[in-house]
């Protein structure tokens, strides 16, 4: 065999091995191995008003039977094909899919890193945290469970919000105008973490999850909004400290508001009857009088907790 010609083999040989083994499918004449395509469609309820389904990137992850990792990819928004459908070759197996749109590296919320192990891979806020920033994009996750069979297949994965969405419309008053120098506000009560392989909620510590000014809205009152997981769906036992009134008692979530008028600072705390559910945004209205307490609207079921020159140094340290 000449040089050229045995140069010229390796290549072709070594091009061979590469493919072969950056498939998911490694078998003698590839029997086992099957093409699939999986679709992605995000869907939003009727009460997902503020979410705007927008899929900004895209991690897959496909286990197979044995509950080991057989596929994952990391898709970013450039990358997308306009008809979010990709095309696969896996084994024919068993398979548990899940799908996570939008999770970025600057958030507060954390994926667990893949391991070959599924059942305990989560969206969580860092464990050492117990004040975090509003979540800064919509997550949308979805799950599915099918079989590869000895055919080409078509799969449809739905995506839904994991994640909640509450803002605080507030108006300082038009006569006089209330001249407010600051406000901080924090939700609390929610979930701290999210299992994707089962779609549930943990709650197993607290997290208060700080909220952003974001301008004004459509009325001209000015906008606080935290992305957060999910509140409980029921109201669960509280501490001698909360077992003041009944409102308070039945509240499901809160939100600390804290108004800086002057030299003083009031704080007001929101409490919610009415769960924070997945998927959903959460209005609340308000009028902020002059000694920094706040009026609630009639849009929704509240009660408001009043502490009028409330000093730093208690549930949350304001930054002043």
């Amino acid at each position: 065999m000449k040089t050229g010609d045995l140069h010229s083999w390796i290549v072709a040989a070594s091009t061979t091995a590469l493919l072969l083994l950056s498939s998911s499918c490694i078998d003698d004449n590839m029997s086992d191995c099957n093409n699939f395509t999986v679709r992605y469609r995000i869907e939003l309820s009727t009460q997902s008003q503020g979410f705007s389904g927008r899929m900004d990137n895209l991690n897959m992850h496909f286990y197979d039977g044995s509950k080991a990792l057989a596929y994952h990819k990391h898709v970013e928004r450039e990358e997308m094909p306009s008809d979010n459908i990709y095309s696969i070759t896996l084994p024919m197996n068993d398979y548990h899919h899940f799908a996570i749109a939008n999770i970025w590296e600057g958030s507060s919320v954390k994926a667990s890193e893949l391991v070959v192990e599924s059942d305990r891979y989560e969206l969580a806020y860092e464990s050492a945290a117990d004040t975090v920033s509003s979540h800064g994009s919509e997550l949308y996750v979805g799950r599915k469970q099918f079989t590869i069979a000895d055919r080409n297949q078509f799969v449809e994965v739905v995506l839904t919000p994991c994640i909640s969405k509450a803002r605080l419309h507030l108006s300082y008053g038009t006569n006089p105008v209330v001249a407010v120098d600051k406000v901080d506000g924090y939700v609390n009560e929610t979930a701290s973490g999210f299992l994707c392989r089962d779609s549930v909620y943990e709650y197993d510590r607290p997290v208060v999850v700080q909220m952003n000014e974001t301008g004004k809205d459509e009325n001209g009152l000015a906008l606080f909004e935290a992305m957060s997981f999910p509140s409980r769906d029921t109201a669960v036992g509280r501490s001698s400290r909360w077992e003041q009134s009944e409102p308070v008692e039945n509240s499901i979530w809160n939100i600390d508001v804290y108004i800086n008028i002057g030299n003083k600072i009031t704080r007001n705390t929101i409490h919610l009857s009415q769960p924070l559910p997945a998927g959903e945004c959460v209005d609340i209205y308000g009028v902020v009088r002059d000694d920094g307490s706040i009026d609630i609207g009639h849009n929704i079921q509240a009660t408001v907790a009043v502490t009028i020159d409330w000093k730093p140094g208690g549930d949350i340290d304001v930054d002043m």
